[in-house]
């Protein structure tokens, strides 16, 4: 019986240094492990978009007052024949592509078919870019069309006319107001 009893103090003893062995192996691996490295306050910010439109390339602002298209024949030339410049230009930190749409509802008493109203878009300045036609309903329904894209820190020349088809309008004239041209930049792939 005292063998037994030996061998179970025995049997103690060797659990106990056992624990204490797992015990101080494992504070020693914790001491051995690196402190915590930090990166901190970090922000993320976008880049900056700031379209601007001017009529003389000189006072860009977010709002210019339109044109009066007038004296256009039904099924003639796009009115003015020169066309209205105006200049779109990108003052943020990315390429934009540009758009165009209409972002009122015209006043059209003469019940005018607004799809054969035609916005004559033109780009000046040797940049190569066809000269664009839409429909004014074109513009109304679909949240804009595109117009080509601008490089940050740019200015481009546009020239804008209208026109109509000859069977646009029943009767003797006919007229069109309040309508405003939207143009939005989104950031473009670079």
């Amino acid at each position: 019986m005292r063998r037994f009893n030996n061998f179970k103090a025995m049997a103690r003893a060797v659990m106990v240094v056992g624990a204490v062995v797992a015990v101080v192996s494992g504070v020693t691996f914790a001491a051995l492990q690196s402190q915590q490295n930090t990166l901190t306050g970090n922000t993320i910010e976008t880049a900056t978009a700031n379209l601007q439109i001017s009529k003389n390339d000189t006072n860009y602002t977010n709002t210019q007052s339109g044109f009066d298209f007038s004296g256009i024949v039904p099924g003639g030339s796009a009115v003015p024949v020169t066309g209205y410049p105006f200049y779109l230009k990108n003052s943020g930190q990315v390429k934009l592509a540009l758009k165009m749409a209409v972002v009122s509802t015209p006043s059209n008493p003469n019940n005018v078919d607004l799809s054969k109203v035609n916005v004559v878009v033109t780009t000046m300045g040797g940049n190569n870019l066809p000269t664009q036609t839409f429909s004014l309903q074109s513009l109304l329904n679909n949240g804009g069309v595109d117009i080509g894209t601008i490089d940050n820190n740019n200015s481009l020349q546009y020239k804008l006319q209208i026109s109509m088809a000859s069977d646009a309008v029943t009767g003797n004239s006919a007229s069109l107001g309040g309508i405003d041209f939207a143009f939005t930049g989104v950031a473009a792939a670079s």
